[in-house]
């Protein structure tokens, strides 16, 4: 189940993972969604832990029709990685 949260008051997409809070920073700009930043906890790195919230926002900027800007190389990579989502990105 998915526990993702827009927490709008700090422009970030929040998730409760293992105990641990994970989150993407983001910035909106007109009808685009700038992804900035992922912060996954040391502990639970290379758990899949980032993948997870990766997928989750991901999944609903789709369900939203929203259109992605993104400037954080680990969801570059994640989105290099998995072509389905290579739709969503604008600029």
């Amino acid at each position: 189940m998915c526990n993702l949260v827009d927490n709008t008051a700090e422009h970030r997409f929040e998730m409760i993972q293992n105990g641990h809070k994970t989150f993407i920073d983001y910035a909106k700009k007109g009808s685009v969604i700038v992804l900035l930043h992922t912060e996954v906890p040391s502990a639970l790195r290379g758990q899949g832990t980032g993948s997870r919230l990766a997928r989750a926002v991901l999944d609903t900027v789709r369900s939203n029709n929203m259109k992605l800007s993104i400037k954080c190389d680990f969801l570059l990579h994640f989105i290099a990685k998995h072509p389905e989502y290579k739709n969503l990105v604008s600029v």
